[in-house]
């Protein structure tokens, strides 16, 4: 969409795990891809970098993108009821803005060249940078193999997902095979943000405060920095391949990567509008740190478990929440939410209230279906016959 071209160009790059990091980003990109790969060994579970038996040279690393969204409150039209198939009301772009279709992780490029072969990567991640947006919804339905050309595998109920809501510094991780989104109308944002005070409420405005981070530590914030992020969802999303490189990601180009500051760097004396050196000051934090929170050895696995919700089936067709079209492996595939409106909504709502806002969801059989369609035409395809039929 326009109005987020300038936060997010559709491009993915791509960091290889033997290359030294060159800006904040990569170096983030590094630090999620060895905290992903901490158990593996280089030369023996994976080679770093390497060469084919024609010569291409074949790398291992990281695949990362910023996606930055303006997030709306949910309007009168998503309430229960008011997405069904029938509606004859039409979408803006508004209500859209905050939307990620359901989509898997893979090298299109790779699909490109061969049809119907969907290379993933070993692991998926999403990393928030803002407390406000859509939470990512990820399910338990994989692509389906090369073998099926029709995509019939695709087809049917998926009975289990997660639905995890954003908060600054939450970092989540899963199966790059799984089917995944930000499907806002079914799962829309939480309406406010809370902001945690450091001290006392009363305490004047330009003070600095904390936003609290999901791994119990704490970043400073200004209010004018608030005002400035508070409407967008800020996500920074890394893949993490191993022997393979997607087709069309490239490492960042130098005069990109050259514009990309972090705070402390803006100024050629390092300090802030006050004088104070901000990298020896005692509150400093660094802008992009990485810090990664084990869960504890010592609780039992089932304290470490998500919470369980569940989303019924709606028996009558006209009570259903709704359908998104999706395009899913070169087909036109439709998602069909056949439960409530209300029911979505509420298991989100859950969701932001508990602990990590995060919850596991259990769908009652056929209440999440999927249904494959006709293959995808792409736009170009259908104008090029348009313009040969009218000569």
């Amino acid at each position: 969409k326009e109005d987020s071209d300038a936060y997010s160009s559709g491009a993915t790059f791509f960091m290889p795990a033997s290359v030294k990091p060159r800006c904040a980003l990569e170096n983030l990109a590094m630090d999620i891809f060895q905290a992903h790969t901490k158990d593996l060994e280089p030369g023996k579970h994976f080679d770093l970098e390497r060469s084919d038996i024609n010569m291409n040279d074949i790398f291992s690393g990281a695949e990362w993108w910023t996606l930055v969204l303006e997030t709306s409150e949910p309007s009168e039209k998503k309430q229960e009821g008011c997405t069904n198939p029938d509606s004859k009301e039409d979408d803006t772009e508004d209500e859209e803005d905050d939307e990620v279709g359901m989509h898997f992780d893979a090298d299109y490029g790779l699909e490109e060249q061969l049809p119907n072969y969907m290379l993933h990567p070993r692991v998926a991640t999403v990393t928030y940078l803002s407390d406000v947006g859509v939470p990512t919804l990820v399910l338990d339905k994989r692509s389906p193999p090369p073998r099926d050309i029709e995509k019939k595998t695709l087809n049917g109920s998926i009975e289990n997902g997660w639905l995890s809501c954003p908060i600054v510094g939450k970092h989540i991780a899963f199966d790059g095979r799984l089917l995944h989104g930000a499907p806002g109308t079914f799962f829309p944002s939480s309406s406010t943000t809370k902001v945690i005070e450091e001290r006392d409420e009363k305490e004047p405005s330009a003070k600095r405060r904390k936003v609290q981070n999901f791994d119990g530590g704490s970043s400073s914030v200004t209010d004018d920095d608030r005002s400035k992020v508070s409407t967008k969802r800020i996500t920074f999303m890394v893949n993490v391949w191993l022997n393979h490189c997607p087709i069309d990601a490239e490492p960042i180009n130098d005069s990109l990567c050259s514009l990309m500051k972090t705070m402390w760097e803006l100024r050629a004396d390092g300090k802030d509008e006050n004088g104070k050196n901000l990298k020896k000051d005692a509150d400093f934090i660094p802008g992009l740190k990485w810090s990664s929170q084990e869960a504890p050895v010592h609780k039992k696995p089932a304290e470490n478990e998500l919470f369980q919700d569940k989303i019924k089936l709606a028996a009558d067709e006209s009570q259903w929440a709704g359908t998104e079209e999706v395009i899913l492996c070169n087909r036109e595939v439709d998602v069909l939410f056949c439960s409530t409106m209300k029911d979505l909504h509420g298991v989100t709502k859950k969701a932001q209230e508990e602990k990590g806002k995060s919850l596991e969801i259990r769908f009652d059989k056929n209440s999440l279906q999927l249904k494959v369609g006709a293959v995808a035409v792409d736009s170009e395809d259908e104008n090029d016959e348009e313009d040969e039929s009218s000569t």
